[in-house]
């Protein structure tokens, strides 16, 4: 991999802070940064709403495949209708993550998941089930994990971004990990319908109050700056190490941004990763059942995956730190295709092992490495414009994967042709994370503004 400097270093363009503010975060640094509160609590609304949107929501499919009638394409018509209701919310979310931080934001997506997933204990009929299950994936993963986390995030680290989005976006893989054992028991003990009524008492008892009590918007809100640093800090580190800080990094627009080659190349590269990802989250319970498992032991496997996944955000968050993100996208990617490639080619029960290392392990880390780009490559400033508008387009494919896989099991009764598809689509976006090269501030934009706002008229300012 190509090392961290493949980042071009950018001009500073921060006006100074007056001399009381920086005598303040001068007094503050050295003692313990409250951005890693932010991360902490991010961590346990990461683990708890994974266990009521991830993929262990398919060890409720027998069940409700059973008392309900319902085939695996309806059933999977649900994370279809999450994704669309999450492609709506997310341009509208963004832009208030950026104005007015992460607080009212993962509180009213607690509320209105909680609600929703209280009633899916009652539903009866279909079109009940996507409606419900629609909010929740919108407000669920959307407010309360995939949007909200990495923005966030981006705005609290600029040199320790990598390993606080590892910690923070662990959590929904730590919580798959121990819950999906918890959730198959539970779902044999108690039923379906009241384990949805218990994940809903767990959005609203502990993830509502730790957001409200102890989430901030930004570090200047503070008296203190991303990193816990000073205005002028010295950077220390390994040659390879990236030179980028609050005080050299930049914020583009999202009109600036759009103009960009890069940008373009990492929607079309990420939905393919994207298509794969969604094909195997989603379907692996019910592949490994298809091969002999039990459920209980099938959620063993999610669990061990899930593990994996958890420790690969560490790996790729420190590697991230070092050398240049596009060179630990592609090289995640295809990893990410090889374990895929391996649950149809490799003989069971050893796809297991080559699934849970090639798929989990070493490449489990795109739902880091994509957000640490747009942050490195755009600057913080306008991240939840940025990543809010763009995504409906990154999720597209995560609206075809889930149903198209499932239609493809029930037309040929395996997952060898869906599988070896979603293989080739990932394989295809090694090459084109690569060519996504770090984009340049055109200096006659006048949108290069380091901190957390500034650029076009067109867009909202963050208020400071």
């Amino acid at each position: 991999m190509s090392e961290r400097p493949d980042n071009p270093p950018l001009e500073r363009t921060q006006t100074e802070p007056p001399e009381p503010e920086r005598e303040q975060a001068g007094h503050r640094q050295g003692r313990f940064y409250y951005g890693w509160v932010i991360v902490s609590v991010f961590f346990v609304v990461e683990f708890v709403t994974y266990s009521t949107t991830g993929s262990i929501i398919t060890l409720f499919f027998p069940s409700m495949m059973e008392e309900l009638g319902w085939s695996l394409t309806q059933l999977t018509g649900a994370v279809t209708a999450a994704g669309i209701a999450g492609m709506f919310a997310a341009p509208i979310v963004g832009p208030l993550l950026d104005r007015y931080g992460g607080r009212p934001v993962l509180a009213g997506g607690a509320v209105v998941a909680g609600v929703a997933l209280l009633l899916m204990a009652r539903v009866q009929e279909l079109w009940q089930y996507w409606l419900l299950f629609g909010a929740v994936g919108a407000l669920g993963m959307g407010e309360l994990g995939r949007l909200s986390t990495p923005v966030v995030i981006a705005k609290w680290f600029v040199r320790m971004r990598g390993r606080a989005l590892a910690i923070a976006t662990s959590g929904n893989m730590v919580g798959g990990m121990i819950m999906a054992p918890v959730m198959g028991s539970v779902i044999a003990w108690v039923g379906w319908r009241d384990t949805w009524a218990l994940l809903a008492g767990a959005i609203l008892l502990l993830n509502l109050p730790l957001v409200v009590i102890f989430m901030r918007r930004v570090p200047e809100d503070m008296g203190l700056r991303p990193d816990g640093d000073p205005p002028e800090v010295e950077i220390p580190g390994t040659p390879g190490a990236s030179r980028r800080s609050y005080a050299t990094e930049q914020s583009w627009t999202l009109k600036t941004a759009a103009r960009t080659r890069s940008l373009w190349l990492m929607v079309v590269a990420s939905n393919f990763v994207g298509f794969a990802t969604a094909a195997v989250s989603y379907h692996q319970i019910i592949f490994f059942v298809n091969e002999g498992m039990s459920i209980q032991s099938a959620s063993y496997v999610l669990s061990a995956s899930l593990l994996f996944s958890a420790l690969a955000r560490f790996l790729w968050g420190f590697l991230v730190e070092r050398f240049s993100v596009r060179a630990c996208l592609s090289t995640m990617a295809g990893f990410r295709a090889l374990g895929t490639l391996s649950l149809v080619v490799v003989p069971y029960p050893f796809n297991i092992g080559t699934f849970v290392i090639g798929w989990g392990l070493l490449g489990g880390a795109f739902g880091l490495l994509q957000p640490i780009a747009w942050s490195d490559y755009y600057g913080r400033g306008f991240q939840g414009s940025i990543q809010g508008t763009l995504r409906p387009l990154l999720t597209a494919s995560r609206l075809i994967a889930p149903i198209s896989m499932a239609v493809l099991f029930d037309i040929t009764g395996s997952y060898d042709v869906a599988f070896g598809l979603a293989f080739v689509v990932a394989a295809a976006s090694i090459g084109l994370f690569w060519l996504a090269k770090p984009p340049t501030l055109p200096e006659a934009t006048g949108a290069g503004v380091s901190g957390v706002g500034g650029g076009d008229s067109d867009m909202v300012e963050p208020s400071s």
